[in-house]
């Protein structure tokens, strides 16, 4: 096997519009991918050993922190399987904000795995990449539900459920998303144990996990009927719900306030919570405009999407 030349792969960032928490509990969720946000996994030859270059980290692949365990094990899993051991320089380029709910693991994960395929000359096909991305991103997370490596590989809104895996959805909403990342580290880990604490803990918190789901549901059918007014009011139940189980912060509800004082069809947090992003359903592109410049003591960036 002759491998001379750098190979590029590119994939994209994603957000979780509704589901969050409870798709891990095999409930419906509803996740659109963010082509802005991408990340370039590049492959080339390497003269002494195997080294891993990112903005944080440049040094031998496998001994990078641990918050690299899941790179480490797709790195090990399809060098193993190529049966290859010529020395390998993989780099990441392009950021995704880390531990937001942007999908920044996922986004490498799978990057990182169809440019080993490529290069390994491995012909994995879909499922086998899949899983691999998969275990990549429970090593990660704990307990992931897979809809983040489904939504990074998406083209279109994905309704996802653990049981019935991804389907895309066509067709747009006829509103603009305002993303918002609030600076602050969330924690997929630590946020889905200490849901799980509160959902073992009581039929009540099952019943907010069960209604996070039927929320999705209602999203999907008011995607399709185009009634933005509809999806905005989802938001807003399901952002009380995800807040009761303390996954908000007093940076996302100074956001939502504002947002909804201003015009917004319905704010929440997006993906883990306790940190990361906050998304408002805007009727239009002005309306986002004027949350951003109002909102931006609270956030250290922002994205806006039409949807």
């Amino acid at each position: 096997m002759k491998n001379n030349l750098s190979l590029d792969v590119k994939a994209h960032g994603k957000v979780i519009l509704i589901g969050e928490h409870s798709v891990v509990y095999g409930k419906n969720a509803l996740a659109m991918p963010i082509k802005a946000l991408n990340i370039t996994t590049t492959v080339s030859p390497a003269s002494d050993e195997s080294t891993m270059s990112t903005t944080h980290y440049h040094g031998p692949y496998l001994k990078a922190p641990s918050e690299y365990d899941g790179l480490k094990y797709v790195f090990k899993t399809l060098m193993e399987k190529a049966k290859y051991d010529d020395p390998i320089a993989i780099t990441y380029t392009g950021e995704i904000p880390m531990e937001r709910g942007l999908g920044s693991s996922a986004v490498v994960a799978y990057g990182t795995t169809l440019a080993l395929n490529k290069y390994l000359e491995l012909n994995l096909d879909d499922a086998e990449i899949m899983a691999i991305t998969n275990h990549a991103e429970m090593i990660n997370h704990g307990k992931a539900s897979g809809i983040d490596s489904a939504t990074v590989k998406a083209d279109s809104i994905v309704f996802f459920n653990k049981n019935d895996g991804p389907k895309e959805l066509t067709g747009s909403l006829g509103a603009t998303l305002l993303i918002m990342d609030t600076g602050e580290l969330g924690n997929t880990k630590e946020a889905v144990s200490l849901v799980k604490q509160q959902y073992e803990a009581s039929s009540e918190n099952k019943a907010k996990i069960d209604q996070l789901g039927i929320l999705a549901d209602e999203t999907k059918n008011a995607w399709a009927q185009r009634n933005p007014q509809k999806v905005g009011k989802i938001f807003s139940q399901a952002q009380n719900i995800l807040a009761s189980f303390g996954l908000s912060t007093k940076r996302i509800d100074q956001i939502s306030k504002i947002a909804q004082a201003n015009g917004a069809l319905g704010t929440k947090l997006s993906g883990g919570g306790m940190g990361g992003i906050v998304i408002s359903l805007c009727p239009d592109q002005e309306t986002a405009k004027k949350i951003a410049h109002l909102a931006q003591p609270y956030f250290a960036n922002y994205w806006i999407e039409e949807i």
